[in-house]
């Protein structure tokens, strides 16, 4: 077992396949395999219940679930990770936190506000995976037809961006996940960094740097082909020019990939000049920042 350093924390991640229809293995394996990595903190955000059957994945539809068994599937993660808490306090610190989506626009703050205080959450995860009420990261053919009916690649990515910074000004969640997410299916698009986008970019990390935001240094890309984490060079370049932190997530959904490519996120901020990282702790009966030095 790896000696366990300062620097192996992960804020978003832990998708389990009890708790996550697109997720693998229990969230006791993911736990184990957080203790074999070494991470020393390890935060575990499930998704946050759709507010509707509307909002279902279509994984969920197959599986048979309502919205109704989500929240109460949310309900038992909350309960069975508050006992896993204390199990692994002699081995690493265990985060019980959730992933927010902006689904329905209109009202997913006060859930995600509600959800947060009635399974007494240690922190959230904001995170903006629907455009124009359409999920775009489930799928290549999905991913076209919200950017189509966005009338084109840029004017999606645009609308994406303005949800982030919605999301962002009415939540002001803890760690803002996977920051430029539409890379996934787009990668390599001239349209990721016009002019335009690049001006709708450094405006949202302006509203993370006020809303005192972590951004998610998500290595979960290297697993899905991108060249790169997410945020990708010239992001991780602008925000930390106006000092907004990052924190790492391995953005798992099995036990395999738990910890996958953490040392080459850390290597990544390193070479761009990034040299901590900032990780939530429990302390004094709260939740508290704390900057973990790189090197």
């Amino acid at each position: 077992m790896p000696e366990p350093q300062s620097w192996k924390v992960s804020l978003h991640g832990g998708h389990s396949g009890d708790f996550c229809a697109h997720g693998a293995d229990t969230l006791r394996e993911l736990l184990d395999a957080a203790v074999a990595f070494g991470y020393t903190t390890f935060g575990v955000t499930p998704h946050s219940p759709p507010a509707i059957a509307k909002f279902l994945y279509e994984e969920e539809i197959e599986a048979g679930f309502s919205a109704d068994d989500l929240a109460q599937k949310f309900r038992d993660y909350s309960v069975l990770n508050s006992a896993l808490i204390d199990k692994y306090s002699g081995q690493m610190e265990v985060l019980r936190g959730a992933e927010v989506e902006v689904v329905p626009d209109a009202t997913f703050a006060d859930r995600a506000v509600a959800l947060k205080a009635d399974n007494d959450l240690d922190y959230l995860v904001g995170s903006v995976h629907w455009v124009d009420e359409l999920p775009f990261d489930t799928s290549q053919k999905d991913f076209d037809r919200a950017v189509v009916n966005r009338g084109g690649l840029e004017p999606f990515l645009l609308r994406y961006f303005q949800l982030v910074g919605q999301m962002i000004e009415q939540l002001s969640p803890e760690v803002i996940g996977h920051f430029d997410l539409p890379r996934l299916f787009a990668e390599g698009a001239p349209e990721l960094e016009s002019e335009s986008v690049k001006g709708a970019v450094a405006d949202v990390l302006e509203k993370v740097s006020t809303a005192g935001s972590i951004l998610d240094l998500n290595v979960g890309a290297l697993s899905r082909k991108l060249v790169t984490p997410y945020p990708a060079p010239w992001i991780v370049r602008i925000a930390s020019d106006i000092g907004v932190p990052f924190c790492f997530g391995d953005d798992s959904h099995s036990a395999v990939g738990v910890g996958a490519g953490l040392a080459t996120g850390r290597e990544y901020l390193l070479d761009l000049g990034v040299e901590s990282i900032t990780k939530l702790t429990r302390r004094d009966g709260g939740i508290v920042k704390e900057i973990v030095p790189l090197r």
